[in-house]
């Protein structure tokens, strides 16, 4: 599964390490924050993501699951 994860702050180099299975899209929001995307392979793996954005205090304010 493929998912879409839209953040409110911007993810400094520094903190993107933190991700190796997700990348930063290049499209413009129109925000100052990052839209990041990956494959994820279940349940566990989709809420340690999640639980990463949390620890690091980065703000969710989106998440989509994309086609296949």
């Amino acid at each position: 599964m493929r998912y879409e994860f839209i953040l409110v702050e911007h993810i400094p180099d520094v903190a993107r390490s933190a991700f190796p299975e997700l990348e930063e899209s290049t499209v413009a929001t129109g925000t100052t924050g990052s839209v990041m995307y990956g494959d994820v392979v279940d349940a566990p793996h989709l809420h340690g993501i999640l639980d990463r954005f949390q620890d690091l205090g980065f703000t969710l304010l989106e998440l989509r699951r994309l086609p296949d």
